[in-house]
């Protein structure tokens, strides 16, 4: 028997609790009640069995009991674990009076509240068998999580300290992620690129912010709340301009798609822009409620586009996809949690954080897979160029060789007109005529030979890159032009120091010339110029090559002087693919660059080798 009792109590003793914890809470929905009145209604507050209320405008009380069944002094920390933007009132009671209170929540000044952690908590120590009640007023502009929890403190610091090191994981992933796309923006220029990074840097703010780090920090809470309202509205407006120029869609392709995507915008426009007035009408912040709405119906028309660009098989469409699906499952569990539907317990404490990252990571190799294929395209592309850039140029080439030919043939016609006349009347000097003549077709059909065979070195097909002389081969295209010149009345002012010696594909280099000066051309007859003047200038500085080519044709608008290298672009009705051609093989095949600008009288351009 004896043996049978002390069994009993050790069973008793492992499943005995050290402290005893009752927890009721009561809603205040007027917001109008004391901690005075609230005592007196003690018997209003009811168990709780749902920690998670959602977003509520109403006040919540909760009331904790606390025993401790030990003998011994016992020292707690009790916390709740969601940091939002709330106001915490803590009262610490005993016999029914106000022993100790505390001030808490991200929405209390630093200088005002008990402790500038991210979480609210406070520690309260109980003696041997004593009872304490404990009444916390809580009001949010967030979730309303009630549960509070009751830890060692040891415990506390442990769990919190692991928190830190993997949000700052989470951070740095991030951070890579940011740099990546930035970088990727800043080499092709491609606006999906910026759109990613600046949706992951204002992702990244979003969940230090909601996680209570940077109010941690100490940063103004202006500021941090600023971080939290407003940068998720920024956020989710890239994520809705993302796929537009992800898949470069264009104004005609996916009306309803793109319309849902604007008004979804528009929408989170106002409500970020309501933010700004929370000063002067604190409830404004409520308004997340049916932002969320709008969030769900972005998130669900993207995912059904990214299913739509998946068959379609748009290049990048599988990563998109599941970026998605990933974002979708993630911002439906925090949808499900600010409604209350979900506790706020166990790993959705950061899966917030989770699904960013995991979107982000997908996101970055569909980005990086994207780069593989703008290569090979661009690859295909430069392949293409040389082939294109001579098609480019044969209506052009054959005006300048028209030109070129028209004399000399019309002197080949009058030598033998000349020679058929003599003989016909039996001139007596008809052999002297005749060797004349036939001097003179010789010359001509010899200059009319080189005159084709140098047209050949537009046409190759062999490149290769060998030292010329530079001022020589620029020449070379003014002679080959010059009955044009001639004929439209263009004074060729060309300034270049005979020694420079280059090696370089010069095939190109002539082409990309030809352009510019078919450019003029045209801009002169177009706007019907007087006097019209195009002037050269080479010049060796340090270890490169400088050429200047200026015309005095009246220029480009300032609107359009960013866009004149663009594919497609032209002020006139012509195609507008010579002066992006000449970009991409300055570019591309002689390791350069070309700018423009509208100097003086006309448009000034500078190629650099």
């Amino acid at each position: 028997m004896k043996l049978f009792i002390l069994f009993f109590i050790f069973i008793t003793s492992i499943f005995a609790h050290d402290l005893d914890v009752v927890e009721k809470y009561f809603v205040d929905t007027n917001n109008s009640l004391n901690i005075q009145e609230i005592m007196n209604h003690k018997d209003d507050f009811i168990p709780i069995k749902k920690y998670n209320l959602g977003i509520t405008k109403s006040s919540v009380w909760i009331k904790i009991d606390l025993k401790n069944n030990t003998k011994h002094n016992l020292k707690k920390r009790i916390n709740n674990k969601m940091a939002g933007i709330n106001l915490i009132d803590v009262f610490l009671v005993k016999d029914n009076q106000i022993t100790k209170t505390y001030k808490l929540g991200n929405l209390r000044e630093h200088n005002k509240r008990e402790n500038d952690f991210r979480i609210s908590y406070f520690d309260i120590e109980l003696q041997p068998l004593q009872k304490v009640e404990i009444f916390i007023k809580q009001k949010t502009y967030g979730t309303m999580e009630i549960r509070w929890n009751i830890i060692n403190i040891k415990d506390f610091e442990t769990y919190y300290f692991f928190q830190g090191l993997i949000y700052a994981f989470f951070a740095g992933i991030l951070l890579v992620m940011i740099v990546l796309g930035f970088t990727l923006y800043f080499i092709f220029k491609k606006k999906h690129f910026l759109i990613y990074s600046l949706f992951t840097l204002s992702v990244g703010i979003f969940q230090l912010s909601v996680a209570g780090f940077l109010y941690q920090l100490g940063i103004p809470l202006d500021l941090n709340k600023f971080f939290i309202f407003f940068i998720p509205a920024f956020a989710m407006i890239l994520f809705g301009l993302f796929p537009l120029y992800f898949f470069n869609i264009q104004k005609n392709e996916f009306k309803i798609t793109q319309t849902i995507i604007k008004i979804s915008i528009v929408l989170l426009t106002i409500f970020a822009f309501t933010q700004f007035f929370y000063r002067i009408y604190p409830d404004v912040l409520y308004f997340s409620k049916f932002y969320v709405y709008i969030i769900f119906i972005l998130m669900l028309t993207i995912l059904i586009f990214s299913i739509r660009m998946f068959l379609l098989k748009k290049d990048g469409s599988i990563f998109y996809l599941l970026a998605n699906i990933v974002y979708f499952f993630f911002a439906g569990l925090y949808i499900l949690v600010a409604f209350g539907i979900l506790k706020y317990a166990g790993f959705l404490y950061y899966f917030i954080s989770i699904g960013a990252i995991g979107q982000d990571m997908v996101l970055a190799i569909g980005l990086l897979y994207s780069v593989y294929v703008m290569r090979e395209r661009n690859e295909k592309n430069i392949e293409l160029l040389g082939e294109y850039s001579k098609l480019s140029f044969i209506g052009q080439t054959m005006v300048n060789i028209s030109h070129q030919w028209k004399e000399p043939i019309n002197n080949i016609y009058s030598s033998i007109t000349y020679i058929e006349a003599a003989r016909e009347f039996k001139d007596k000097n008809i052999d002297t005529i005749i060797d004349n003549n036939l001097e003179i077709i010789k010359e001509t059909t010899s200059y009319l030979k080189e005159t084709a065979l140098g047209q050949l070195h537009f046409y190759k097909e062999e490149k290769n890159i060998e030292e010329v002389e530079f001022c020589e081969e620029i020449n070379y295209v003014i002679r080959l032009m010059e009955k044009e010149f001639i004929k439209k009345d263009i004074k060729i002012s060309f300034d270049c120091n005979d020694k420079i010696k280059i090696k370089i594909e010069k095939n190109y280099f002539l082409n990309v010339l030809m352009i510019l000066f078919e450019n003029s051309l045209k801009a002169f007859e177009r706007r019907k110029i007087k006097s019209p003047k195009i002037r050269i200038l080479v010049k060796e500085i340090e270890k490169k090559l400088e050429i200047i080519f200026e015309d005095n044709a009246g220029g480009v608008s300032e609107d359009f002087i960013e866009k004149i290298f663009e594919k497609d672009f032209s002020e006139s009705s012509s195609s507008g693919i010579g002066l992006y051609l000449a970009k991409e093989i300055v570019s591309q095949k002689l390791n350069g660059q070309i700018t423009a600008e509208n100097k003086d009288e006309g448009l000034s351009f500078k190629i650099v080798i």
